[in-house]
């Protein structure tokens, strides 16, 4: 995980509404995660990133044209795919 995409990530989440945190459970029948911190980390950063992708994605006036178009060529799809990349 690069630590400047890490931080990337806040900066973005936080110029955004901001979800309050919830503390994580503790009754889990497998530990995946090395400790309960490393668990917060990871689950924070990929929230951050669907806030940011989701954020990206609604307010895109291109994209929502193209996804209420009702004939689709092969290269709406092209396009399609390179914005949701």
């Amino acid at each position: 995980m690069n630590k400047k995409a890490f931080l990337k990530a806040y900066q973005d989440v936080n110029q955004l509404a901001s979800k309050p945190q919830q503390p994580p459970s503790e009754d889990r029948a497998a530990k995946i995660y090395r400790s309960a911190k490393d668990e917060e980390l990871i689950k924070d950063y990929h929230y951050a990133k669907f806030q940011k992708n989701f954020h990206q994605t609604q307010n895109d006036p291109e994209l929502r044209a193209l996804i209420e178009k009702d004939d689709w060529s092969d290269e709406d799809t092209k396009q399609l795919l390179a914005r949701m990349r």
